[in-house]
């Protein structure tokens, strides 16, 4: 009688587990660095091509490998890390389960040429769909170089889950940086489609986050170093000014092995807890270090978790370390003391007098530009000289924009509910108040003018054509790797929006133009906020033109805590009851909180 229960072919085997260990190009990366580390190269290449569909190759010149251990390599459950059940007690290695080459080889096809460095001779190997080929002496002179070509060929159904070339590149930074970072002693190199994307020299670790991140965030980390008993914290920490809207930028490391631990990141939050806002994520690269037997790393095929044996004591450590750097720093770097309220793209100057309106338009400075319009306006982004020069041009410029100030962009018609002339009050800067047909309307300025931004973004983007103020001087930005990539991915929808941005190198964009209704000075950072907030409305529904859209107007929009003028208020009170959809932002917000008369009564008892 037939068995209904067999065992399963080792190629059948590799297979399944391939599904846990190489889920995507970034985890071959992560395996084949790793192994490069742990075979003490201090260089190590990284080539891939269409994202690492097509392939990826990691060149190191770590300790190599002879022939026998060539192929031993390959073989499941075959690994040089561990011995026996105590090894895994005291692992101070970052692979040791001996399963990642047996899954690669399994699901691609695999050139592997390597010598060790006590040997003569090398050997190449290669293995097609966890078959060897052919097995053969070379000529390589010094480590191991693996060669990963067409990933999933023979498993169509993981090759179709696989996403873009431009989300699996930043899959594979995701794990590329880490390593980086922690390891700031060796010379990295990451190029993609023969473009250079990273090239980092061994040096030091504030000089490897400028390599990473861009050289002003070098000068906005705070180094650390902190040991109580068994527990070492090192590493450096970003100022406020690095402070960003998105995830992305956190990098905890445990005995060198790059970690996700809910409660290592809230001991670093809660050390900023007093500094950010909610919704604000802090830069940070923080190692921390504790004999291998107070931590377990065996807990998930990823590597990533890890079980401590005394949580708790690493969790106040950390915050303390942290806590400590903060404070020592407060009165020493800029961003991190007296940390200014957030402007909006309109903010007028603190020495700006309010404006009312029987005052005259040469009064109100071109910053008070709450809504810009479709009147082309171009002006030069500098600060003169001298102060006639300066008067003379906001003068002008009020002048200009004070038409557009008090009208629509689109001849639609408003709303029968608002009542024309009634009171506004702008209540803590935050909320204003404006009488309506049946009551009260209370209205949260912010995603007020985040609505309005939004469908004008849209008209401009169905248009094609945004209206934009050229830079007297075009400003060149850098950016990290994987924000660049998003740029790249949404640059021509910007153009549209208003901005002229161009590709000036690998990870620099140069810009000529910004959006009329945008303040020069900050096109770095606004693009990077709208780079966020892109990134976050992914959860969103949208198609990529609304997902920007939503991003451009969240980050451009008047912020909570910006005080308003009465004609700004009214302004924006009829520009909301303008638009197709005043009672909700993009992002599903209420704009509009209505207190009707009746319930006013009710509320006084009035019968």
């Amino acid at each position: 009688m037939n068995s209904r229960i067999h065992v399963l072919s080792e190629i059948l085997a590799n297979k399944i587990a391939a599904g846990e260990v190489i889920q995507r190009p970034a985890s071959v990366v992560k395996e084949l660095m790793e192994n490069a580390i742990d075979a003490g190269a201090t260089r190590i290449e990284v080539t891939i091509e269409e994202g690492g569909r097509t392939l990826i190759q990691v060149t190191d010149d770590g300790q190599g490998m002879n022939g026998d251990e060539l192929r031993l390599a390959f073989q499941r459950h075959a690994t040089s890390k561990i011995a026996k059940v105590e090894d895994l007690f005291n692992i101070s290695t970052l692979g040791f389960r001996g399963e990642a080459l047996a899954s690669i080889a399994s699901v691609s096809m695999v050139e592997a040429v390597s010598k060790a460095a006590d040997f003569d001779e090398a050997f190449n190997l290669k293995i097609d769909a966890g078959r060897e080929s052919s097995f053969e002496p070379s000529g390589w002179s010094q480590g191991t170089q693996f060669t990963i070509k067409n990933l999933f060929f023979n498993v169509p159904a993981r090759l179709k889950f696989l996403k873009g070339k431009r989300t699996e590149l930043n899959h594979i930074l995701d794990i590329f940086k880490p390593l980086a970072l922690v390891h700031p002693e060796l010379t990295l190199k990451l190029t993609s489609d023969k473009k250079v994307l990273l090239d980092c020299k061994a040096g030091s670790g504030a000089g490897r986050i400028g390599e990473i991140f861009g050289r002003e965030y070098e000068k906005k980390v705070v180094p650390l170093e902190n040991t109580r008993g068994l527990i070492k914290i090192t590493g450096h920490i970003g100022n406020l000014d690095l402070v960003r809207v998105a995830r992305g930028e956190q990098f905890l490391f445990v005995n060198g092995r790059s970690v996700t631990d809910r409660l290592l990141n809230n001991a670093v939050y809660g050390a900023y807890r007093s500094l950010i806002q909610r919704g604000e994520f802090p830069f940070f690269v923080l190692r921390v270090e504790l004999p291998p037997a107070e931590v377990d790393v065996n807990v998930h095929p990823t590597k990533n978790e890890v079980k401590f044996r005394d949580e708790w004591r690493v969790y106040h450590v950390l915050k303390e370390t942290v806590e400590t750097a903060l404070q020592d720093t407060m009165q020493m770097l800029p961003g991190l003391h007296d940390r200014p309220r957030a402007q909006s793209f309109f903010s007028r100057p603190e020495t700006s007098a309010p404006y009312s309106p029987d005052q005259t338009p040469q009064n109100i400075p071109d910053q008070f530009n709450l809504y810009g319009g479709r009147e082309s306006v171009t002006t030069p982004n500098f600060q003169p000289s001298s102060r006639s020069r300066e008067d003379s041009e906001l003068l002008r410029k009020a002048r200009e924009f004070s038409s557009v100030l008090q009208r629509s962009p689109e001849p639609v018609q408003q709303k029968p509910q608002r009542l024309s002339g009634g009171f506004i009050w702008q209540v803590h800067n935050k909320y204003i108040l404006s009488q309506i047909n049946s009551g009260i309307a209370i209205i949260d300025q912010h995603v007020a003018h985040e609505r309005v931004l939004f469908e004008e973004a849209m008209y401009q983007l169905e248009i094609r054509s945004g209206h934009s103020q050229t830079l007297l001087f075009p400003q060149t930005v850098e950016f990290a790797p994987d924000d660049y990539n998003t740029l790249l991915e949404i640059l021509q929808d910007l153009n549209k929006l208003g901005f002229q941005i161009r590709e000036f190198g690998p990870r620099t964009l140069l810009i000529e133009a910004v959006p009329i209704d945008m303040r020069g000075g900050s096109e770095g950072d606004v693009l990077r906020e709208v780079v966020d907030n892109y990134r976050t409305n992914r959860e969103f529904d949208y198609s990529p033109g609304k997902r920007l859209a939503a991003s451009y107007s969240c980050k451009a929009a008047i912020k909570a805590g910006d005080p308003l003028t009465e004609e700004e208020m009214r302004t924006l009170v009829d520009r909301l009851f303008a638009t197709k959809h005043p009672y909700y932002c993009p992002h599903g917000r209420p704009v509009i909180i209505q207190l009707t008369t009746d319930e006013l009564d009710k509320r006084f008892e009035r019968h």
